[in-house]
């Protein structure tokens, strides 16, 4: 199934109307005399900047236009049990498919420590909700409710390579990605999600048909990306932003940390096997091309030691390499849309999702959004 369903584009998104976080910014009725925008049918689309409330971070996002993308086929992955025994199960090969997409925002940078600590916290705020009988919810899937992570078992390991408020988030499961665009959602009044694979490789090369957003030669990779050849790994601390962006202004779309998203064509089921892009600090350059994947398996839970393994976060040394980066789409979301990109996309882990619940391994609960609005970015 395409999660890319086609969905009407709305007529009314210019900067004098309004919607529930407050006043439109991101999409202006007059072509602006500087900086990047995106012409669509319904106005221009510009950068803006995503406060989070009840903080003082923001988070940077720039237009992306609608365009087409082949998608290479996965690379299998391994398949185990519930007990982390190997599953022997023949994968037939796929074949390349051309993909297309309407355009969107997306975030200038991976999301960091910082933006992603009110999400965390979020954890403490439903507990002490549910305590005192407020903000209940029935059921992870209520279009109005939103889980909070556990804490991690060991932040020293787990953010060892993430010791700055700008260091990008690792260890974060893909669900745990999902639930947070879904909180920012329900918190900030806009929409947003992980980048769909299609999305994400268009983005990273800013349109180009390349490996690499600047081209082909492996010899400049060291300009816009930290991997293998230039980092140590022993000393090492990650931060966004830290080399060359594309020529739409991402950073970081080689290297630095792979990048969660979801794929185009996922069949919904899988336990894991879940989708990273790009390459990481730890790679060579052949594996920080646009078109670089990794799949998450059991695996990337080694050190965790309960059962079910976390729905929020992963463990293992890939894991450590791995974050993500947040879309906004232009078009609004159907219902069944956020069902398949904010929540689980299994029932295995939708019902290891409901255990922790029960166990109080997690918490849930609803969002009161704050009035809030984007700000536009004016250069």
């Amino acid at each position: 199934m395409n999660l890319s369903t086609r969905v009407a584009l709305t007529v009314a998104l210019f900067a004098c109307c309004s919607f529930a976080g407050g006043p439109e910014t991101r999409l202006v009725s007059d072509q602006p005399a500087a900086g990047r925008f995106v012409k669509t049918a319904t106005g221009f689309m510009v950068a803006y900047d995503q406060p989070i409330p009840g903080s003082n971070v923001v988070i940077e996002m720039l237009p992306v236009p609608g365009g087409t993308m082949t998608l290479q086929p996965l690379p299998p992955y391994q398949q185990f049990d519930d007990f982390g025994d190997p599953v022997a199960k023949d994968q037939p090969a796929g074949t390349a498919q051309q993909v297309s997409f309407e355009p969107f925002w997306i975030g200038k940078c991976e999301i960091t420590m910082e933006q992603y600590l009110p999400y965390r916290q979020l954890y403490y705020r439903q507990k002490q909700d549910a305590s005192e009988g407020i903000n209940q919810a029935n059921s992870p899937t209520d279009v109005d409710a939103v889980t909070g992570p556990t804490d991690v078992y060991d932040p020293q390991y787990n953010f060892e390579y993430a010791g700055a408020p700008d260091s990008p988030v690792t260890t974060v499961s893909q669900f745990a990605a999902r639930q947070y665009t879904k909180y920012l959602t329900l918190l900030t009044g806009q929409t947003y999600r992980l980048p769909l694979r299609s999305e994400w490789q268009y983005a990273a090369l800013a349109g180009s048909r390349t490996r690499y957003c600047y081209g082909d030669d492996t010899k400049r990779l060291g300009e816009f990306a930290v991997y293998l050849e230039n980092s140590s790994i022993d000393s090492l601390t990650l931060r966004v932003g830290t080399k060359k962006p594309n020529a739409w202004g991402l950073h970081d779309v080689h290297g630095n940390v792979s990048e969660l998203v979801i794929e185009d064509t996922a069949i919904t089921g899988l336990r894991f096997g879940h989708v990273a892009c790009g390459g990481n600090a730890d790679s060579d350059a052949e594996d920080c091309t646009a078109e670089s994947v990794g799949r998450t398996t059991v695996a990337w839970w080694d050190e965790d030691p309960d059962f079910p393994r976390s729905s929020w976060w992963m463990t293992s040394e890939e894991s450590r390499m791995t974050g993500f980066r947040i879309v906004a789409p232009l078009a609004p979301m159907a219902d069944a849309q956020k069902h398949a990109y904010w929540d689980a996309d299994s029932e295995q882990l939708a019902e290891d999702v409901q255990m922790r619940l029960e166990d109080g391994r997690g918490s849930l609960g609803r969002v009161s959004p704050p009035k809030t609005t984007t700000r536009r970015i004016d250069h």
